[in-house]
This record gives structure tokens, C-alpha cells and sequence, in this order.
């Protein structure tokens, strides 16, 4: 089966405006363990809540410890662990340390991320969106292997985003080096690293009866994500500033009020940071999902794949889920993270 195939719609009882409680109504984690990224802020901070609700341990890995302490301590069965991404040692410290636990890991959630921000590059010489929002994830999922393998029935979900159809993987100039920057190029490509990493996952890790799931969380004027994005590249009060500005968002609803005044099509309607966790959580825990993987998903769903050319603000481009470019992208990661996975 080809992944143009895979990628058919399903009969869901959900859609864009679906929230993370009616997802796992009636749904039991009790005895599960899971690992994100990035779960004590805007999506991730919804997940965690969610997966908590139903009884799964969720293990929080987060680049500023004390806010994630703040911002979950009201959260229970929750542990919290320092993880950069764009720093490949605390990724590796955190694996050896879990694996040390000899526990299985159930669900991992990679879904920290940046978007736009100032070019910039990691110690590395690695641009900081490819880093970030791909390298960092691809290294943790390989060190956590052994765990992932332990639980004999895990799923890897990635947050990527529709952002992924300006355009592909620059597989011989990734680092912006000879190509002229443009940050949203370079957020594309990184999402779109996303996807086709899932694609390949899902292929070489199935036989361990692992299965990998990308999801888009749909447009989300209320993230913490841009706020996220420029940590260490603008100065603090800024940082502060848009963190706040963002809050201020969420309590005055304005998500809401700016569809009322757009009146958008469904698949170009905002959603709030609520919202927005609900398709990561549909793709841990639907058995609708029990024989398929390496699917790109949005709202609740498994997306379509539309025309390369087409402007539709849903649904795969084709060159995201081209398992030629995965396998590229794959031996290419390994390369960089200077890793191979223990498949």
C-alpha cells in the first residue's frame, strides 16, 4: 500500500472545532506511560492535561524547567525533565536516563517546535527551524527506541503543520547556505521534515508493532508557539511580552471573536490552543487508527492528499508523503545527528 492511498478519510465522530475532552471521553490510559515535548505550554500544555485526565503518566520534557513547573503544577501524575532540542547532549542524557527506568514508553509526542524566527543556526551549523523542529526529534525517537519497542503497541505522534505545503526539503542546501533565507520557507521545510520522518518511521517500525501519525493542529492566532519561537534570539521583556500578549488572547476569547468577524470556510477557521491539541490526542488514542500509520491527519481525520499546486488551506502536498524523500530525509538525519537507528 502506497502512502497516497493510505491517506483516505475515515468516518470520525470529530472535526475542526472537536476539544480534547470529547476525544477521550470514555477512553483509559491507566497504566500508560507517555513522553513530549514541549506539554507544559500552549498544545502540549492541552495534551498533557488531557492524557492526565485519562490516567496516563505523562512525562514532560522542557527546555525551561521552572515554567514548566509553574505552568503544571496543578497537574497531577505528571514528571518533568530538561530537554533541549537544539542541545543533542540533554537529548541524550534524558534518553539514558529513561532508559536506565527500564520503562516502556507508550506514546511519545513530539510536538515542541519554532516557527519563523531570524536565521540563525545551532553550534552545529544546523539552520535552528531544521534543528528544531526536526533533528531534535528525530534524535530523541532514536535514543528512546528500546523503550518504544518495550511497550509493544506504541504510536509516535509529531505536531507538524499545513505550514508544510510552501514548499519541501532543500535536501542539498538544508542550512540555508547557498539559498536565500526566507523563514517560512525554512518553517516548511521543517514540517514538511516532519511528515516524510513519520512515513519512513511507520515503514521500518511496524514489525515492533510501532506505528508513527503527523498531525497539523490547525491555525492558532492564540499560540504560545511565536512567543517560544525567539527564546535566546530576542531579549527576555520581549519574549514576556508576546507570551503575555498571547495569554491575553486566550482569556478574552479572541479566536472566537475574529471568526465572527471573518466568517471563514471550516478548513481556514481559527482554533483556539484547545482546539488545537485535539487531533494529536485523537491520533493516541482512536482505535480507528489500529492497522494504519504514516498518515498526515488534521481535524481529527486523516487529511487528503491535494495537488501540488493547490492553494486549498488543507491535506497533504504529495511531496510530504513520498516515501523516496522519507528514506532520503532518513539516512540524511542520521548523518547529521551522527546516529543510526536500532531498528
Amino acid at each position: 500500500m502506497n502512502n497516497n492511498s493510505r491517506q483516505k478519510l475515515i468516518i470520525s465522530d470529530y472535526g475542526h472545532f472537536t476539544k480534547p475532552k470529547e476525544v477521550v471521553k470514555e477512553k483509559s490510559l491507566k497504566g500508560r506511560i507517555a513522553v513530549i515535548t514541549g506539554g507544559h505550554t500552549g498544545i502540549g500544555l492541552e495534551t498533557t492535561k488531557a492524557l492526565t485526565s485519562i490516567g496516563a503518566k505523562v512525562i514532560v520534557l522542557a527546555r525551561d524547567v521552572k515554567r514548566a513547573k509553574r505552568n503544571l503544577k496543578k497537574i497531577s501524575n505528571i514528571e518533568i525533565e530538561y530537554l533541549d532540542l537544539l542541545v543533542p547532549e540533554s537529548i541524550d542524557d534524558f534518553a539514558n536516563k529513561f532508559l536506565r527506568s527500564n520503562r516502556p514508553i507508550h506514546l511519545l509526542i513530539n510536538d515542541a517546535g519554532i516557527i519563523a524566527p531570524p536565521f540563525s543556526k545551532d553550534k552545529r551549523g544546523y539552520e535552528y527551524q531544521f534543528a528544531t523542529n526536526h533533528l531534535g526529534h528525530f534524535q530523541l525517537t532514536a535514543r528512546l527506541f528500546p523503550a518504544l519497542k518495550k511497550a509493544n503497541g506504541a504510536r509516535v505522534i509529531e505536531v507538524a503543520s499545513r505550514g508544510h505545503r510552501l514548499g519541501g526539503v532543500i535536501f542539498d542546501d538544508v542550512n540555508f547556505e547557498k539559498t536565500e533565507y526566507n523563514p517560512m520557507r525554512a518553517y516548511a521545510q521543517s514540517k514538511t521534515a516532519n511528515i516524510l520522518f513519520m512515513v519512513k518511521l511507520d515503514e521500518v517500525a511496524k514489525k515492533h508493532n510501532i506505528r508513527a501519525y503527523a498531525v497539523h493542529p490547525g491555525p492558532i492566532p492564540s499560540s504560545d508557539l511565536f512567543a517560544e519561537s525567539v527564546v535566546g534570539i530576542k531579549p527576555p521583556i520581549v519574549v514576556g511580552f508576546m507570551r503575555l500578549v498571547a495569554k491575553l488572547m486566550r482569556g478574552l476569547h479572541i479566536t472566537e471573536f475574529l471568526n465572527a468577524i471573518r466568517s471563514p470556510e471550516v478548513p481556514n477557521a481559527f482554533k483556539t490552543v484547545e482546539q488545537g491539541a485535539s487531533t494529536s490526542i485523537w491520533c493516541a488514542v482512536t482505535s480507528d487508527l489500529d492497522n494504519i500509520g504514516g498518515v498526515y491527519c488534521e481535524d481529527c481525520n486523516i487529511a487528503p492528499v491535494v495537488p501540488a499546486d493547490s492553494e486549498a488551506p488543507y491535506g497533504v502536498r504529495p511531496w510530504a508523503i513520498d516515501m523516496e524523500q522519507a528514506t532520503r530525509l532518513w539516512k540524511l538525519s542520521e548523518k547529521m545527528c551522527d546516529l543510526e537507528f536500532d531498528i
